[in-house]
């Protein structure tokens, strides 16, 4: 049976739950239901297998689940969907709806020349990052340091990435040729960047 957009986006909101929050917190529920409220009801009772979950694996002994085994066998069951959900489309295709950096960036009002000069990074390697034209993976220490400023989850610095990746921002060859996608390695933007190599050598992960 083919999935409606809104089954998508609450089997998407259950794994990027699942992902951020393995030991959810009462903070993170709250979080999470507010951010998500028409997917509040899934994500307590996901919250709650989790929990019941990991205080099995903790003890050694099976979980004795506080909820009616109807909600945990359809909250179980999405939840496995998520997860399969996730090994078909994380890992390369775009997530139908999902925004790239540059969309988040103006939904909090900020420029990329903003961002580059708070993270200390050269333009050029956001500019790459951000219009989908850098290769994986990404370097760790960007990724956190983008996540940082942004505020985002892992998984929705993934889901920012696939979407820049899949609908790259073209750019003009010098010649007359057509426009082109310069699509480079972490390493290769590092080191072509205007970055003194000292940042180059903290963005590589070596200081």
């Amino acid at each position: 049976m083919t999935k409606s957009p809104r089954e998508h986006d609450r089997d998407r909101a259950l794994y990027e739950f699942h992902l951020a929050c393995p030991r959810p917190t009462a903070e993170q529920i709250i979080e999470w239901t507010e951010r998500y409220p028409q997917f509040a009801e899934d994500i307590r009772i996901h919250a709650a297998i989790s929990l019941d979950w990991n205080a099995a694996d903790s003890l050694g002994r099976p979980a004795e689940i506080a909820i009616s085994k109807t909600m945990m066998a359809r909250a179980h069951s999405r939840v496995l969907n998520a997860l399969f959900l996730s090994e078909t489309q994380v890992t390369a295709p775009e997530v139908k709806g999902a925004a790239g950096f540059h969309e988040i960036l103006e939904s909090r009002g900020q420029k990329v020349h903003v961002v580059a000069k708070e993270l200390n990074i050269g333009r050029d390697v956001l500019a790459d990052l951000f219009n989908g034209w850098m290769t994986e993976p990404v370097g760790r220490v960007l990724v956190d340091a983008v996540r940082g400023f942004l505020g985002i989850s892992e998984a929705a610095f993934q889901s920012a990435y696939y979407h820049a990746f899949n609908n790259p921002k073209f750019q003009h060859a010098k010649s007359s040729g057509p426009p082109i996608i310069p699509r480079r390695s972490y390493e290769e933007v590092i080191a072509g960047s205007n970055m003194s190599s000292e940042r180059k050598k903290y963005w590589m992960g070596e200081i």
